[in-house]
Protein backbone atom coordinates (compact mmCIF):
# COMPACT_ATOMS: atom_id res chain seq x y z
CA UNK A 1 0.00 0.00 0.00
CA UNK A 2 1.34 3.61 -0.81
CA UNK A 3 1.38 5.92 1.55
CA UNK A 4 0.83 9.37 0.09
CA UNK A 5 2.13 12.57 1.84
CA UNK A 6 0.14 15.33 1.90
CA UNK A 7 0.51 18.98 3.14
CA UNK A 8 -1.17 21.68 4.62
CA UNK A 9 -4.25 23.15 2.72
CA UNK A 10 -4.33 26.51 2.47
CA UNK A 11 -7.38 27.11 5.01
CA UNK A 12 -5.00 25.55 7.51
CA UNK A 13 -2.27 27.79 6.89
CA UNK A 14 -4.64 30.74 7.15
CA UNK A 15 -6.14 29.53 10.16
CA UNK A 16 -2.39 28.96 11.23
CA UNK A 17 -1.36 32.19 10.44
CA UNK A 18 -4.37 33.93 11.96
CA UNK A 19 -3.43 31.98 15.37
CA UNK A 20 -0.31 33.04 15.44
CA UNK A 21 -0.74 36.88 14.30
CA UNK A 22 -3.26 37.13 17.53
CA UNK A 23 -0.65 35.35 19.35
CA UNK A 24 2.03 37.80 18.79
CA UNK A 25 -0.39 40.62 19.06
CA UNK A 26 -0.99 39.40 22.48
CA UNK A 27 2.63 38.93 23.91
CA UNK A 28 3.10 42.68 22.23
CA UNK A 29 0.33 44.25 24.14
CA UNK A 30 1.21 42.48 27.14
CA UNK A 31 5.25 43.64 26.66
CA UNK A 32 3.47 47.12 26.40
CA UNK A 33 1.74 46.78 29.17
CA UNK A 34 4.54 46.08 31.60
CA UNK A 35 6.74 48.61 30.29
CA UNK A 36 3.97 51.50 30.57
CA UNK A 37 3.60 49.67 34.28
CA UNK A 38 7.40 49.66 34.56
CA UNK A 39 7.70 53.59 33.42
CA UNK A 40 4.90 54.71 35.30
CA UNK A 41 6.57 52.86 38.77
CA UNK A 42 9.74 54.63 37.30
CA UNK A 43 7.98 57.78 37.39
CA UNK A 44 6.02 57.62 40.88
CA UNK A 45 9.83 56.97 42.13
CA UNK A 46 11.05 59.99 41.40
CA UNK A 47 8.40 62.04 42.20
CA UNK A 48 8.78 60.38 45.78
CA UNK A 49 12.41 61.02 45.88
CA UNK A 50 12.16 64.68 44.71
CA UNK A 51 9.62 65.66 47.26
CA UNK A 52 11.35 64.14 49.87
CA UNK A 53 14.42 65.41 49.08
CA UNK A 54 13.04 69.15 48.75
CA UNK A 55 11.06 69.24 51.77
CA UNK A 56 13.96 68.31 53.68
CA UNK A 57 15.91 71.35 52.09
CA UNK A 58 13.30 73.88 53.00
CA UNK A 59 12.31 72.51 56.48
CA UNK A 60 15.45 72.24 57.33
CA UNK A 61 16.23 75.76 56.49
CA UNK A 62 12.81 77.38 58.46
CA UNK A 63 14.11 75.75 61.63
CA UNK A 64 17.42 77.55 61.13
CA UNK A 65 15.35 80.63 60.24
CA UNK A 66 16.15 84.01 62.88
CA UNK A 67 19.31 81.82 64.24
CA UNK A 68 22.04 83.87 65.71
CA UNK A 69 24.95 82.81 67.11
CA UNK A 70 25.22 84.55 70.60
CA UNK A 71 28.75 85.87 70.47
CA UNK A 72 28.38 87.30 67.04
CA UNK A 73 27.36 90.99 66.01
CA UNK A 74 24.84 92.75 68.30
CA UNK A 75 23.52 89.88 69.67
CA UNK A 76 20.26 90.42 68.20
CA UNK A 77 18.61 87.82 66.19
CA UNK A 78 17.18 88.52 62.97
CA UNK A 79 13.66 87.97 61.77
CA UNK A 80 12.99 84.98 60.13
CA UNK A 81 11.62 85.64 56.77
CA UNK A 82 13.38 88.98 54.49
CA UNK A 83 10.80 91.21 53.59
CA UNK A 84 9.49 94.24 52.29
CA UNK A 85 6.03 95.61 51.75
CA UNK A 86 4.00 98.01 48.77
CA UNK A 87 6.69 96.62 46.00
CA UNK A 88 6.41 95.54 42.74
CA UNK A 89 8.20 92.45 40.81
CA UNK A 90 10.52 94.92 39.54
CA UNK A 91 11.98 96.19 42.33
CA UNK A 92 15.36 95.38 43.34
CA UNK A 93 14.78 94.20 46.90
CA UNK A 94 11.78 92.17 46.07
CA UNK A 95 13.99 89.38 44.53
CA UNK A 96 14.34 88.80 47.86
CA UNK A 97 10.15 88.84 48.81
CA UNK A 98 7.69 86.24 49.49
CA UNK A 99 6.00 87.67 45.73
CA UNK A 100 3.09 86.23 44.02
CA UNK A 101 3.20 86.19 40.37
CA UNK A 102 -0.03 87.35 38.76
CA UNK A 103 -0.36 83.95 36.61
CA UNK A 104 -1.89 80.41 38.12
CA UNK A 105 -0.36 77.96 35.85
CA UNK A 106 2.05 74.68 36.59
CA UNK A 107 4.51 76.90 36.03
CA UNK A 108 3.86 80.06 37.27
CA UNK A 109 2.51 81.41 40.75
CA UNK A 110 4.72 79.54 42.31
CA UNK A 111 5.47 81.46 46.03
CA UNK A 112 9.14 82.83 46.98
CA UNK A 113 10.49 81.98 50.44
CA UNK A 114 13.22 84.29 51.75
CA UNK A 115 15.22 82.62 55.16
CA UNK A 116 17.37 84.25 56.96
CA UNK A 117 19.62 83.50 59.79
CA UNK A 118 23.45 83.55 60.84
CA UNK A 119 24.84 80.55 59.14
CA UNK A 120 27.23 78.40 61.76
CA UNK A 121 30.17 76.60 60.53
CA UNK A 122 28.97 72.91 58.87
CA UNK A 123 31.33 69.97 58.87
CA UNK A 124 32.92 70.66 55.96
CA UNK A 125 35.90 72.45 57.52
CA UNK A 126 34.17 74.17 59.96
CA UNK A 127 32.86 76.73 57.32
CA UNK A 128 29.67 78.75 57.17
CA UNK A 129 27.93 78.31 53.96
CA UNK A 130 24.24 79.70 52.10
CA UNK A 131 22.40 77.17 50.59
CA UNK A 132 24.28 76.51 47.44
CA UNK A 133 27.24 75.47 49.94
CA UNK A 134 29.33 78.84 48.87
CA UNK A 135 31.44 79.51 51.29
CA UNK A 136 31.40 82.55 53.31
CA UNK A 137 34.92 84.42 53.52
CA UNK A 138 36.10 85.90 56.15
CA UNK A 139 34.50 89.64 55.76
CA UNK A 140 31.09 87.44 55.32
CA UNK A 141 31.40 85.44 58.55
CA UNK A 142 28.73 85.98 61.10
CA UNK A 143 27.03 88.24 58.46
CA UNK A 144 22.65 87.26 58.31
CA UNK A 145 22.80 85.64 55.22
CA UNK A 146 19.48 85.06 53.15
CA UNK A 147 18.26 82.03 51.21
CA UNK A 148 16.15 82.89 48.41
CA UNK A 149 14.36 79.59 46.80
CA UNK A 150 12.28 80.05 43.84
CA UNK A 151 10.83 77.91 41.26
CA UNK A 152 12.22 78.52 37.83
CA UNK A 153 11.52 76.90 34.22
CA UNK A 154 14.53 75.94 31.72
CA UNK A 155 14.52 73.65 29.14
CA UNK A 156 10.48 72.55 30.22
CA UNK A 157 12.10 71.30 33.51
CA UNK A 158 10.65 72.97 36.64
CA UNK A 159 13.13 72.82 38.93
CA UNK A 160 13.17 74.61 42.98
CA UNK A 161 16.18 77.25 42.68
CA UNK A 162 18.29 78.93 45.90
CA UNK A 163 20.39 81.96 45.78
CA UNK A 164 22.27 83.55 48.73
CA UNK A 165 22.26 86.85 49.80
CA UNK A 166 24.68 88.89 52.25
CA UNK A 167 22.07 90.96 54.06
CA UNK A 168 24.81 93.00 56.02
CA UNK A 169 26.51 93.93 52.68
CA UNK A 170 23.77 94.38 50.64
CA UNK A 171 25.15 91.72 47.35
CA UNK A 172 24.37 88.19 46.25
CA UNK A 173 26.58 85.58 46.69
CA UNK A 174 26.13 84.19 43.75
CA UNK A 175 25.75 85.12 40.07
CA UNK A 176 22.79 83.74 39.75
CA UNK A 177 20.12 81.12 41.44
CA UNK A 178 21.17 77.48 40.79
CA UNK A 179 18.70 74.44 40.47
CA UNK A 180 18.63 72.09 43.38
CA UNK A 181 15.88 69.58 42.80
CA UNK A 182 14.29 68.97 39.85
CA UNK A 183 10.65 68.25 39.01
CA UNK A 184 9.34 70.92 41.62
CA UNK A 185 6.37 72.60 39.37
CA UNK A 186 4.86 74.50 42.28
CA UNK A 187 5.61 76.31 45.76
CA UNK A 188 2.80 77.95 47.79
CA UNK A 189 3.72 79.13 51.51
CA UNK A 190 0.96 80.40 54.37
CA UNK A 191 2.50 82.48 57.24
CA UNK A 192 0.92 81.70 60.48
CA UNK A 193 0.20 84.55 62.48
CA UNK A 194 -0.80 84.83 66.19
CA UNK A 195 -3.29 87.54 67.95
CA UNK A 196 -0.79 89.75 69.87
CA UNK A 197 -3.88 89.13 72.58
CA UNK A 198 -3.15 86.01 73.09
CA UNK A 199 -0.44 85.30 75.88
CA UNK A 200 -0.01 81.47 74.84
CA UNK A 201 1.07 82.98 71.65
CA UNK A 202 -0.75 80.31 69.42
CA UNK A 203 -1.29 80.40 65.95
CA UNK A 204 -4.83 81.35 64.98
CA UNK A 205 -4.73 81.68 61.42
CA UNK A 206 -2.65 81.50 58.16
CA UNK A 207 -2.24 84.16 55.59
CA UNK A 208 -0.32 84.39 52.51
CA UNK A 209 2.06 86.89 52.05
CA UNK A 210 0.14 89.16 50.08
CA UNK A 211 -2.86 89.90 52.76
CA UNK A 212 0.17 90.45 55.74
CA UNK A 213 0.71 93.63 56.91
CA UNK A 214 3.85 95.14 58.24
CA UNK A 215 2.57 94.97 61.50
CA UNK A 216 1.85 91.06 60.90
CA UNK A 217 5.70 89.78 60.51
CA UNK A 218 6.41 89.77 64.21
CA UNK A 219 4.02 87.84 65.17
CA UNK A 220 4.68 84.90 62.99
CA UNK A 221 4.99 81.78 64.92
CA UNK A 222 4.49 78.38 62.08
CA UNK A 223 4.77 78.43 58.15
CA UNK A 224 2.67 76.06 56.19
CA UNK A 225 4.27 75.16 53.13
CA UNK A 226 3.31 72.86 49.67
CA UNK A 227 5.32 71.43 46.99
CA UNK A 228 3.43 69.79 43.46
CA UNK A 229 6.25 67.33 42.34
CA UNK A 230 6.39 65.45 39.11
CA UNK A 231 9.48 63.52 37.90
CA UNK A 232 11.76 66.23 36.61
CA UNK A 233 12.29 64.72 33.27
CA UNK A 234 10.64 66.44 29.96
CA UNK A 235 8.13 63.93 30.09
CA UNK A 236 6.13 61.32 31.69
CA UNK A 237 4.38 58.04 31.58
CA UNK A 238 0.77 58.67 33.04
CA UNK A 239 -2.61 58.88 30.98
CA UNK A 240 -2.87 61.65 28.73
CA UNK A 241 -5.50 63.54 30.53
CA UNK A 242 -5.63 67.04 32.00
CA UNK A 243 -5.45 67.20 36.14
CA UNK A 244 -6.57 69.97 38.27
CA UNK A 245 -4.42 70.14 41.91
CA UNK A 246 -4.90 72.89 44.38
CA UNK A 247 -2.22 73.72 46.96
CA UNK A 248 -3.12 75.74 50.28
CA UNK A 249 -4.24 79.11 49.23
CA UNK A 250 -3.54 79.51 45.52
CA UNK A 251 -6.27 79.04 42.84
CA UNK A 252 -7.06 75.85 40.79
CA UNK A 253 -3.98 74.58 38.73
CA UNK A 254 -4.76 73.10 35.76
CA UNK A 255 -2.73 70.84 33.08
CA UNK A 256 -3.18 70.04 29.62
CA UNK A 257 -4.71 67.42 28.28
CA UNK A 258 -1.18 66.19 26.34
CA UNK A 259 0.49 66.56 29.89
CA UNK A 260 1.23 63.05 30.68
CA UNK A 261 3.43 63.51 34.04
CA UNK A 262 2.03 61.87 37.26
CA UNK A 263 2.47 64.52 40.14
CA UNK A 264 1.95 64.63 43.59
CA UNK A 265 1.13 67.29 46.24
CA UNK A 266 3.60 67.36 49.39
CA UNK A 267 3.18 69.50 52.29
CA UNK A 268 4.11 70.29 55.53
CA UNK A 269 4.00 72.87 58.64
CA UNK A 270 6.92 73.73 60.66
CA UNK A 271 6.67 75.65 63.58
CA UNK A 272 9.41 78.03 64.08
CA UNK A 273 11.83 77.88 66.91
CA UNK A 274 14.29 80.53 67.33
CA UNK A 275 13.62 83.89 69.46
CA UNK A 276 14.29 86.71 68.46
Amino acid sequence: MIDYQRGFSLIELMIAMTLGLLLTAGAMQFMASTRQTFELNNDISRIQENGRIAMDILVKDLRMAGYRQTLNGDDTAPHYFDFQTNCSRDHPTCTLNQYIDSTDSITHGSDRLSIQYDPPADDLGGEARDCLGKKLDATERHSIIVNVYTIDTVNGINSLYCRGYNKNKGTWLERGAQPLIDGIDNMQVLYGVTDTSDSTGSVNQYMPQSALEESDWPYIKSVSIALLVSNGLQRGFAKAQARKYRLLDSAELETADTDRQARRIYSTTVQLKNSR
